[in-house]
Order: structure tokens, then sequence, then C-alpha cells
């Protein structure tokens, strides 16, 4: 039996990964919310399925984590197998280049500082409260959902000049996994950036407000990969994911990695 917590489950990746590990009834499966206000289609779901386990926690608190940990570990004895920290926040002025931000200091400033906060800090606040269920688990693995935006070759070579805040939040995400790896590894804890690769998620249409705006994008990525098609469902990348997870050990703790287990983000 394996048990896994799932930060920022309510929908998308996060939704798809509760159910996919759900679906084996070995696995425990914690799916973290912010709020039960948007968590319908999980409660139909853990209702049916009784190895779900969904709980309401704040991942700005570093208290109200370490209670959501306490709680989890009273259902597991307290260990926990793998962490999957799926929130993020994708800024606020994400159609704007750098220099567009020129005369809008004050929008620059949230722009950064607010993905900031919750694709690092908060990470780091979640990290700090499970440490003590992960060291005690079998499989002791760490798993942040980040993005290719954060990959400077991507940025280089497909000109994409825009998403500034998230993109400079994903890269410094991957560096503070790297530094948990560097730190953790004599514990047998291993960590790892993941992207999840171009997935139609609610979020991911919402930014293609327009067919011009995919059009854009797409060409934008064929730089990358001249076979990229579109969007992927959530149920292909997370059915990948879980792949490379289940590969994850000591040799690639770390990394950051596409879906596919390698640098091939699309």
């Amino acid at each position: 039996m394996s048990s896994w917590a799932i930060v920022g489950a309510t929908r998308g990746i996060g939704f798809e990964y509760v159910n996919q590990l759900s679906a084996d009834s070995q696995n425990t499966v914690f799916a973290l919310i912010r709020s039960q206000k948007t968590a319908g289609p999980l409660n139909e779901l853990a209702a049916s399925r009784k190895n779900i386990h969904i709980l309401e926690t704040d991942i700005s608190n570093p208290e109200t984590l370490k209670d959501t940990a306490e709680q989890i570990g009273k259902v597991t004895g307290g260990k926990l197998d793998v962490l999957i920290h799926n929130a993020f926040f994708h800024g606020t002025a994400a159609e704007l280049t750098p220099s567009a931000f020129h005369g809008k200091e004050a929008e620059l400033e949230s722009d950064l500082i607010e993905p900031l906060k919750v694709n690092v800090l908060h990470v780091i606040y979640t990290i700090n409260a499970f440490l003590p269920l992960i060291r005690k688990g079998a499989q002791k693995k760490i798993i942040y959902i980040s993005s290719a935006s954060g990959d400077i070759e991507v940025t280089r070579i497909s000109e994409l000049s825009n998403t500034v805040g998230y993109s400079v939040s994903k890269a410094a995400g991957g560096i503070v996994m790297a530094k948990y790896a560097a730190e953790l590894k004599g514990e047998g804890i291993v960590t790892l950036s993941l992207s999840p690769g171009w997935v139609e998620t609610d979020a991911a249409k919402a930014m293609l407000s327009s067919p011009e705006i995919f059009k854009a994008i797409l060409s934008a990525l064929q730089k990358l990969d001249p076979n990229v098609k579109g969007m992927i469902s959530p149920e292909e990348s997370v059915e990948a994911m879980l792949s490379v997870i289940k590969d994850l050990d000591g040799n690639n703790s770390g990394k950051f990695l596409s879906h596919r287990g390698n640098l091939n983000w699309f």
C-alpha cells in the first residue's frame, strides 16, 4: 500500500492524479484543496472511492500545513510515501513582456512577487511541513509540478516573451527542488521538478481566448518540436508523469524533466 498527498487537487492535473491513483484500492490518496466551494467533482469521486481523503488547507500558512500533516499522519501511522505539489499561481499580468512593464512598475512587482510566493515560498512551507511524514515513508519522493516555461532554452528557442512572473517562479522552484535533493540525499529522499506538458486544463484554455492566440502559441512551440499539434489531455499527461515518478531514484533526484522523463517538453 502506498500513500500519496496531492496539493491542488480540485481540478485539472491535480484532480486527475487523484482519479488515477485512487483507482488502485491499495493506494491511500490525500487530496489537499483550498476550499470546498469548487470541490464538487472531487467530492463525487471520493464518495465512490473510500481511499480518498479530502482535506482543506492553506499552503500560505505553515501552522495550518502542520495541522494538515498531522491529520494525514493519523491515517497513515505517521508516514507518507509521495508528496506531489501541484498548486500554482499564473501571475497577474501574464500577457505583458518585460519591456511592456515600463511605467507599470506596480504591475511588474505584483506579477513577479505573487507567483514567487505561491510557486516557491509556499512550496517550501509545504515540503517542510510534510518532511517528517516523508522521512518515515517507503518511497520518500517529493514532486514539484513545474512548467517548461521555467526552462531557459524553451524561452530562448520558442521566443515566448510573456508570462514573466510565472516563468521566473517556475525556474526558481526548480532550483529549490535541486537544493532539497542535495540536502536530503543522505536520508534516501528524492525530489523532482516535473513538467506535465501542454495540457488541456481550464487554466490553459482560459489563456487561449481566441484562435489567433492558439495559433501563435502553437507556432512558438513548434520551434521546439515540429510534431506538436495541440494540447494533450490531463489523463495522458498524468499517466505519463506517474511512469516518470515510478522510475525516480537517486540517479535523477533534483532534475527537471518532462512528462516523458526527458527534455522533450511537448
